[in-house]
Order: C-alpha cells, then structure tokens, then sequence
C-alpha cells in the first residue's frame, strides 16, 4: 500500500501538560484509491494530513509512504520522499502571485531540477486535464476561486505522486465551484492511481471508496460503501 500509518499519536504542549491531538490513529490508502476523512472542527483531521504528508513527526507510531518507513528519516530525507511521492492539495490553493498558470505546475519540476521540454509539455497535459488549457499564461489574480484551485490540483500531480493529499480543497469555495473542484480532484487522482486521502467537512461531494470519520482524536468509525 502506499500510505499507511500505524498506531500515531501526536500531542503538543498545553501549559504544565501536554495536550493529545492524535490518540493511537491507524489508516491505510491502497494506490487508486479514495478515502474521504471526516469529522468536527479541532478533531485532528489537519493533523493526520500534516502527519501523512510528513511535515510532523508523531510522539510515536509508524508512517510508511510508497512503502518507504519515514519514521526514522532525516529532515532532509523527509524532505526528498514527501517531493518525489506525495502531492498536497490545500485548502487554498497557494499560488505565487507572479507566475502564470504554467509556471505555477512548472515550479515542481523546476524544484526538483529538471525542468525541460518533457516537464512542460506535462504541465500543459495537467492544465488541459482540469479544463485550463486556455488559461496558461493566466497569473492568480486573473483566475477565479475554483481555477486557482484547479491549478492546485495539477500543481499537485506534477511530480506523478503516489500518495495524494487533499486539506479539505473546496472549503474556500461556494457549493456548485466546490463540487466540481472535488469531482475533478477525485478524478484526476483516480486516472493517475494515487493513494488518495481527502480531508473534508462535505463529505456528499466526494466520491470515495472509503469514509474514515475522526473525534476526539480518534478514529471513531469506518465506513466500507462507496459514499455518493
């Protein structure tokens, strides 16, 4: 499987003490697959994604990506598997003002250093597939709410991610914008085969395999049928 974590707990201090924020959480993503995370404010579902995405390291438990164990990894270490096998989908879509659309999905490459002919004809390919192929030269502030986070999602998928992460992508967004961002979020990540885990307070607009449902720092229920 391509995500897995394993009995994580994650507490930060709270004066004298320390409060828990993640209590003994296990989940696993297979590739291809959706998996909607669901629950109240505050009941830790930023925290699995920041756990999963490998920008915190829990108190204890294990963490494995693209069935690489990152537990005892390094910073840096940390910093090369989250670049070359995880994408991140925030819930805004964080563009730099002064880039064009296709200098936003290009940036990966360019990070990652190899920027060339190849990697910008995929970026275009990722534009096209969320229907921005006419949007190119376009910078944020000529882009509607939704399209900005359109080039989120392809900014995401850039680097062929096996594990995708989604940080509840459409709460920014008004309903019918939002549904269409998470329909296309979905169906991007599905046609790539990604280990998908979508942090979501609609979980009616997600079309997932699975619904994990978190409280209190727990997983309190698993829901196995596909959710419409």
């Amino acid at each position: 499987m391509s995500l897995q974590l394993e009995s994580v707990t994650v507490t930060v201090p709270d004066g004298r003490e320390r409060l828990t924020i993640l209590n003994d959480v296990s989940l696993s993503v297979e590739p291809g697959e959706v998996v909607a995370l669901v629950g109240p404010s505050g009941s830790g579902k930023s925290t699995v994604v920041a756990v999963a995405a490998l920008l915190l390291r829990p108190d204890s438990g294990t963490v494995t990506v693209a069935g690489i164990d990152a537990g005892n990894a390094s910073a840096r270490q940390r910093t090369t598997i989250r670049r070359d096998h995880i994408g991140v989908v925030y819930q805004s879509a964080n563009l730099v003002p002064s880039l064009t659309a296709l200098e936003q999905v290009e940036l990966v490459a360019h990070i990652d250093g190899h920027l060339d002919r190849k990697a910008r004809a995929r970026a275009e390919e990722l534009l096209a597939g969320v229907g921005l192929g006419d949007r190119l030269d376009s910078r944020p502030g000529e882009l509607s709410g939704g399209e900005r986070q359109r080039v989120g999602i392809a900014r995401a998928l850039m680097n062929s991610p096996e594990v995708l992460l989604a940080d509840e992508p459409t709460a920014a967004l008004d309903a019918d914008r939002g549904a269409m961002v998470m329909d296309l979020l979905v169906e991007q990540a599905t046609n790539a085969g990604a280990s998908t885990l979508i942090v979501t307070h609609v979980p009616d607009q997600v079309r997932a395999d699975r619904q994990i449902t978190l409280d209190h720092a727990r997983i309190i229920e698993r829901t196995t049928t596909v959710v419409a």
